[in-house]
């Protein structure tokens, strides 16, 4: 029963990252994917990295907060970035 599941799993993230690949084709040369569906810039990292620290602190109890309010900034960032580039 568990083999079954995880190669259900297995079977459902090979098709996500096989349908994320037209998408990667379209971002900018100085874009790279933090976690599937996240994109992100140098600028735009240090902006978040920043935000995320002030926000979540610098622990390492809230790490996994940290992260968390990083990719939040990210991707609310990009989209910004792919609508002012749409416009």
């Amino acid at each position: 029963m568990k083999i079954r599941t995880l190669a259900s799993i297995a079977v459902i993230a090979g098709v996500a990252a096989w349908g994320s690949l037209p998408a990667a084709a379209q971002q900018p040369a100085g874009a790279v994917m933090l976690v599937p569906g996240v994109w992100t810039t140098p600028e735009i990292s240090a902006k978040c990295q920043a935000y995320a620290a002030k926000r979540a602190g610098v622990s390492g109890i809230n790490d996994t907060t940290r992260q968390s309010v990083a990719l939040a900034c990210a991707q609310k960032l990009w989209k910004k970035e792919i609508a002012k580039g749409k416009s």
